[in-house]
């Protein structure tokens, strides 16, 4: 049985929970809290979560590693397109959600007071245990987490970027899971859930909740991928079916958003400017994100030119932005 240390309101946790429950993998959720944690610094190489422990007893961390070892290890139901242009798309988005969306979660969450609160003290509460008063705890959490806002490039100068990108990736996500199931039509994909992590997470804070109330669809899709999706697997959809809903999407979230900017601070070891849909947008440059930005050009480059030709031709442009 694999054992995964998470806490719900981690996006990467409940990201590789949902994946373990749609591949129906037996699986043990534990809340990383006082009481396990001489467990998981037994298994962890660094203090972060998620932590997965395989039935072997290694140890992975970081959700995109861990879904790429799940894939491999449990190939059936399948979290991959078998269309290779479409699959790099999907893992695209899955990269644009871990490391661009995460700023719009990030900065509700430690931005607006309300929301602060509200996640400090489901953080405190589950590290603690009912039995003890979160307060102080929350209080701590909090202070702390304010000191990331500015790393990440969730300032106040940059809000107004944060918060219209969000509200148009949101509106043009909606209106695509109007017409389809999952973001690649029947077929789930790294796409779904690394998307949906995030807007559960947005969806569970009070702020954003409100802002995204009235997107139904994206609530209903949210609930699926969270809840293992039934085990589904559907045939690959043909991108003829998908290219009316999902361009416009893709277009926003991927060519004129997040690839500009991956590039951008990939290549900048201080601080950087670039341009996001019409904001400027400074930020110190981040190391993880770049190391992301190597892989996704590794799997690009692995394309054929066919392939990539393919990809191309869903996105214009793409190929001069993974150039």
């Amino acid at each position: 049985m694999y054992q995964l240390f998470g806490i719900d309101v981690s996006p990467y946790s409940v990201k590789v929970r949902a994946l373990l429950r749609y591949k129906n993998l037996p699986y043990e959720w534990l809340v990383r809290n006082k009481d396990n944690e001489p467990a998981f610094r037994e298994k962890a190489k660094l203090p972060i979560i998620p932590l997965l422990v395989t039935p072997a007893g290694d140890s992975l961390q970081d959700s995109t590693p861990i879904m790429n070892f799940l894939e491999q290890a449990h190939p059936s139901p399948s979290a991959q397109l078998s269309d290779p242009a479409l699959n790099f798309l999907a893992y695209a988005l899955e990269e644009a959600a871990d490391e661009w969306l995460i700023k719009a979660m990030f900065h509700y969450r430690w931005n607006y007071e309300a929301d602060r609160i509200d996640a400090s003290r489901r953080i405190a509460i589950a590290s603690l245990g009912p039995d003890q008063d979160p307060t102080a705890y929350a209080e701590k959490i909090a202070a702390f987490l304010m000191t990331r806002r500015e790393p990440l490039g969730c300032t106040s100068d940059n809000a107004e970027a944060i918060e219209a990108q969000l509200d148009e990736t949101a509106l043009r996500l909606d209106q695509h899971l109007g017409e389809h199931r999952f973001i690649f039509g029947d077929a789930i994909s790294f796409a779904d859930f690394g998307l949906a992590c995030i807007f559960y997470e947005l969806l569970t804070d009070p702020t954003p909740r409100a802002r995204l109330a009235k997107l139904k669809n994206i609530h209903r899709w949210v609930d699926s991928v969270m809840a293992g999706a039934d085990n589904h697997v559907g045939d690959n959809t043909p991108w003829s079916k998908l290219a009316s809903t999902l361009t416009p999407l893709l277009d926003h979230l991927l060519l004129h958003t997040y690839l500009p900017w991956a590039r951008a601070n990939a290549a900048n070891g201080e601080t950087f400017t670039t341009h996001i849909q019409g904001h400027e947008f400074t930020q110190p440059a981040q190391k993880y994100p770049a190391k992301s930005w190597q892989v996704l050009l590794q799997r690009w480059q692995a394309l054929s030119n066919e392939e990539r030709a393919s990809a191309n031709s869903h996105l214009n442009g793409l190929d001069e932005a993974m150039a």
